[in-house]
């Protein structure tokens, strides 16, 4: 039987929304794997950017825009690339653990249909325990 894989570092509610909003880019807007990354760590910047300095970023609409063709500017390059979500994300809690563990729960949860907002606190209790102790 082989050992549980663990996480080198507490999952944060950025983690989950950044994984949330990567597979929504791929799934929904068909964005490469380059870009979903990107694009879901810009997503959680802008949204943690609003949240704890009051920031107002001006993005609205932006990615419909570019869904649909009236533009070409993919915003989240201003804000993220591919690397950093690697770095911030997938090196931080360690890839074994991204990619065995966290990334097929975040998938899994989103196919059964639940909700972000559901799921952002759930789903990170049992892989934290390791660091309440």
């Amino acid at each position: 039987m082989s050992e549980e894989i663990k996480p080198l570092a507490p999952i944060r509610r950025f983690d989950v929304f950044a994984e949330w909003n990567r597979l929504k880019a791929k799934k929904e807007y068909g964005f490469s794997d380059d870009d979903a990354k990107a694009y879901g760590l810009a997503v959680a910047k802008v949204v943690a950017a609003r949240k704890f300095y009051g920031h107002r970023l001006k993005y609205k609409g932006a990615t419909k825009a570019y869904v649909e063709g009236k533009t070409k500017e993919k915003w989240w390059e201003k804000i993220a690339s591919a690397p950093e979500f690697d770095e911030k994300i997938i090196r931080r809690m360690g890839e074994d653990f991204y990619y065995k563990v966290f990334s097929p729960a975040i998938e899994k949860a989103m196919e059964e249909g639940k909700d972000y907002m559901d799921i952002r606190d759930s789903i990170r209790q049992e892989w934290n325990k390791v660091f309440l102790s």
